[in-house]
């Protein structure tokens, strides 16, 4: 008799997970675990296995995957396994992207419980599908590079939201700006600034999504030739943010001392 109702409350509970995902409930869904529950993915955005452990950091994570949700749909079947505080449930999913496009997968869980709670949660999938979610993070990044390689700033400034906004955490030198708000004006700065690159090379040494945000971390050394000759080199970090699949902050860290040439040259422009 207590199988039958471990059984029975085990189904239960996988079927209010998968509602709770439908309706992007995240309230519904942050009552199905336990504090210390474990949710194991076979693929992170890097590429790699990992899992989340904890109910904060689950709920925190499956809360940045719903900010890129829009409808979402949902199909699934679930049995309970020979131990019956396990399930095994099989599902398709259809869901309409906020950044754009459909995002399809399918896949196999099982769920092992504690009393009515979700203890370990593993997830089997499609994961070239799942790392197509954030293909178009990672393809703007290095978009935005390329562009400015080519000096298109007009192109590059389609990749900003209207609120856009360019951050240098670090100070920089005197005669530029720390932060840059507005898609006008970060278009005329670039502008402004492009002008004194007679070359404008970059190398992306790492282009990293960040696994609980819509952030997207990128290494990259510049290379660049300056209308008076001098060759300009620095060494960068910065991180990417984003809104309706459009550029929304950019926060640029690197040494602000290589950056003076820079400023030279422009300051030369200008007199």
């Amino acid at each position: 008799m207590t199988d039958h109702s471990d059984g029975t409350r085990a189904l239960r509970v996988a079927h209010d997970f998968y509602h709770a995902l439908q309706a992007k409930d995240i309230d519904a869904f942050a009552d199905l675990w336990t504090a210390d529950a474990v949710y194991r993915v076979p693929v992170t955005p890097d590429g790699v296995p990992g899992e989340f452990a904890g109910r904060d950091i689950i709920v925190g994570a499956l809360g940045q995957f719903f900010a890129l949700f829009g409808d979402t749909r949902i199909t699934w079947d679930a049995e309970v396994m020979a131990d019956p505080r396990q399930v095994l449930a099989t599902w398709t999913l259809e869901i309409e992207l906020l950044t754009g496009g459909t995002y399809r997968n399918r896949g196999a869980s099982v769920f092992r419980l504690e009393g009515d709670r979700i203890a370990e949660y593993t997830e089997y999938v499609d994961t070239a599908a799942f790392l197509g979610i954030f293909a178009a993070k990672t393809q703007t990044a290095h978009r935005f590079f390329a562009l400015l390689h080519g000096k298109d700033i007009d192109a590059w400034g389609e990749l900003w939201h209207d609120r856009g906004e360019i951050t240098l955490p670090q100070p920089v030198v005197e005669g530029y700006p720390s932060r840059i708000e507005g898609k006008d004006e970060i278009v005329a700065a670039y502008r402004k600034l492009f002008s004194v690159y007679e070359t404008f090379d970059t190398e992306l040494t790492g282009v990293h999504p960040a696994v609980n945000s819509d952030a997207v971390c990128v290494e990259y050394t510049v290379h660049a030739k300056l209308v008076n000759g001098a060759v300009y080199t620095n060494d960068h970090i910065a991180v990417f943010r984003f809104q309706d699949g459009l550029i929304s902050a950019y926060r640029d860290s690197f040494d602000p001392r290589r950056f003076q040439d820079v400023i030279d040259a422009l300051s030369a422009g200008n007199s």
